[in-house]
C-alpha cells in the first residue's frame, strides 16, 4: 500500500473508532459527522508525526511499564484533539484512556482482515490418490 493511500485508510478506520467510541462511552461526544471526520483526519496526523517522538522520548517508562505508557501517548494524543476541535468533548483522563482502548481494538480489527494483513488461510483438498 502506498503512503498516501495508508494515511487514508488509517483516518478512515481512525474515523470509525472515534465514532463507536463516543457511541459506546459516556464521555466522549461528538457532535456532527464533519467533527468525526475532520477528528478522524487529526488523530491520524498525530498518530503519524507526534506519536513516534513521544515513544522515543518515553523509551524507558515504556520499557518500565510493559506498554501501559503507549496506552497513555494514545489517550494523550486523543485528548489532544479534543482540544483542536470544537465539535468533539472528552470528559477527562479516564474516558480518553478508555477511549483509546476502543480505538485500539478497531484499528487492530481492521489491521487482522485488511488486505495487508499476514494472515493466510491455506486449504487442503482432500481427494483420493489412486
Amino acid at each position: 500500500m502506498q503512503p498516501v493511500h495508508y494515511i487514508f485508510y488509517r483516518a478512515c478506520v481512525n474515523l470509525i473508532g472515534i465514532g463507536f467510541a463516543s457511541l459506546v462511552l459516556s464521555g466522549i461526544e461528538v457532535e456532527t459527522f464533519i467533527s468525526l471526520f475532520i477528528a478522524g483526519i487529526i488523530l491520524t496526523f498525530f498518530q503519524t508525526f507526534l506519536r513516534p517522538l513521544l515513544v522515543f522520548l518515553t523509551l524507558p517508562f515504556q520499557i518500565l511499564s510493559l506498554g501501559v505508557g503507549y496506552l497513555i501517548i494514545n489517550s494523550f494524543l486523543l485528548k489532544l484533539t479534543a482540544h483542536f476541535l470544537s465539535g468533539m468533548y472528552i470528559a477527562g483522563f479516564w474516558s480518553a484512556f478508555f477511549g483509546a482502548i476502543f480505538i485500539s481494538i478497531i484499528n487492530m480489527l481492521f489491521d487482522v482482515f485488511s488486505s495487508k494483513s499476514k494472515v493466510q488461510v491455506y486449504y487442503h483438498k482432500h481427494g483420493d490418490d489412486e
